[in-house]
């Protein structure tokens, strides 16, 4: 049976059939010229308990300060240059989203429910056994050099940062 799974996947394999590329040998290792778009950064971050730990404690500080109506920690970008930067108003999008106000927060960033999503595994990350906490960051880490979501996501947020600071 495995044979035949691990036939079925290799058929899938857009190689597949193809002879094996070796690199040149002058070459310094990179297999693509683009290699930092697939560089995982969720996955390796999941793997460390203390980290995870010091991110979402300050997240969830500020998340709860903003949700109460309190005044949070506020953006470095915006008080030092003034103007506004791809994050601005995520935190208060999310605090929206928490409290059930899913319309208003899409309209104030339109990532807080990627956003959201993403904090799901970083807090479930700090509970989780070793041995599954080491499957989620392998999973993630996959999926990230796989798909490359993490440029993809940075990229669109940049982008929609410039939509919205010069067009909207």
């Amino acid at each position: 049976m495995q044979v035949l799974i691990a036939k079925i996947v290799a058929s899938y394999n857009p190689a597949h059939g193809q002879p094996e590329k070796t690199a040149p040998s002058g070459n310094s290792g990179k297999s693509r010229p683009i290699g930092w778009f697939f560089t995982p950064v969720l996955g390796p971050l999941l793997s460390n308990r203390w980290l995870i730990g010091i991110f979402l404690g300050f997240g969830l500080i500020q998340l709860i300060l903003v949700a109460v109506g309190l005044t949070g920690w506020q953006c470095p970008i915006r008080s030092t240059i003034g103007t506004t930067c791809p994050g601005c108003g995520l935190t208060t999008a999310m605090a929206l989203m928490v409290k059930g106000r899913w319309t208003a927060a899409v309209e104030m960033h339109a990532f807080a429910p990627f956003f959201l999503m993403v904090l799901a595994p970083v807090a479930a990350a700090i509970t989780l056994p070793r041995q599954y906490l080491v499957k989620l960051s392998t999973t993630v880490s996959l999926l990230e050099r796989k798909s490359g979501i993490t440029a993809i996501t940075l990229l669109g947020l940049i982008l929609y940062w410039l939509l919205r600071s010069f067009i909207f």
